[in-house]
């Protein structure tokens, strides 16, 4: 809608009208309106959403800035289009590749007749979050892995990993976001991701929709196999990377929401992830 056919016919209808004005009459009524909407909204929420507590944002803001996978991603770009004070409308210009900032890897990204991101069914981009905190051995050992012990360990702590979760990997990486140490050292890339046999734990004894990693990869830096895309991709699962926040929901119940554009025959995409805790 908003091109610049759109632009042009604001622009001459302000030039010649000036600003669209709003009677007092108009004004009051409609604040009326908004007013009992206010009042009512906040009732319509909670009989909607029982039991929410909170709305997590999980997800970096999408920018040129965002790191990418060296020599494989190329760096997004924007520009501004239009402006407020020149067309009447403000609206930007984008280039980025599928894989950048808070994203969503889709089976196709790494299997050949994989689900593709219109293709996919929507009952697979919600479910309950278990988040696994390897945040302490993260910061001794850049290449460590999620392991089936971890598993393990946190269905010790609170049960089962239930069908159709998000298991989510907190190393504490996205606090190194901006800085070299996010992506590794002098020697090369170093960062931590789900081991392959976790990964194959998780396809093969539990019932997920996907899994979620606070780094560049939820395979870690050093592999040379990638065993963890394609154990995940290719049962049909998400892996969700660059994700945000962990920490925020690490003591709470939630259920993840993966908001993301249905991009045509896409590999996967940026995406905006939510926790809504209490659900």
């Amino acid at each position: 809608m908003c091109n610049a056919h759109v632009a042009r016919t604001v622009s001459e209808r302000v030039k010649k009208e000036g600003l669209p004005n709003v009677s007092r009459r108009s004004f009051f009524k409609l604040g009326s309106v908004l007013a009992a909407g206010a009042a009512l909204a906040p009732q319509i929420a909670r009989a909607d959403m029982h039991g929410l507590s909170e709305v997590v944002d999980l997800s970096h803001t999408l920018s040129p800035d965002n790191p990418v996978w060296p020599g494989v991603v190329t760096p997004g770009t924007r520009e501004t289009v239009f402006t407020i004070e020149e067309n009447f409308i403000y609206s930007q210009r984008w280039t980025f590749e599928e894989h950048q900032g808070t994203h969503i890897d889709f089976p196709a990204h790494f299997i050949a007749d994989g689900a593709r991101v219109d293709a996919f069914p929507t009952d697979g981009l919600v479910g309950p979050a278990v988040v696994i905190d390897i945040s302490a051995r993260a910061q001794e050992d850049a290449d460590t892995v999620v392991t089936v012990d971890d598993l393990q360990a946190w269905e010790m702590e609170n049960g089962e990993i239930p069908e159709g979760a998000f298991v989510l990997m907190y190393s504490g990486w996205e606090h190194r976001i901006g800085t070299p140490a996010f992506f590794g050292d002098d020697t090369g890339l170093h960062f931590p991701g789900f081991s392959g046999e976790a990964a194959n734990w998780l396809v093969s004894e539990r019932s997920i929709h996907g899994v979620g990693v606070d780094t560049l990869s939820f395979d870690h830096a050093i592999t040379q196999t990638f065993d963890a895309h394609y154990a995940f991709l290719g049962s049909g699962l998400l892996g969700i990377e660059n994700i945000a926040n962990l920490e925020a929901i690490m003591d709470s119940k939630a259920t993840i929401v993966c908001g993301i554009p249905k991009y045509e025959e896409g590999s996967g995409g940026p995406a905006r992830i939510l926790a809504l805790t209490g659900m």
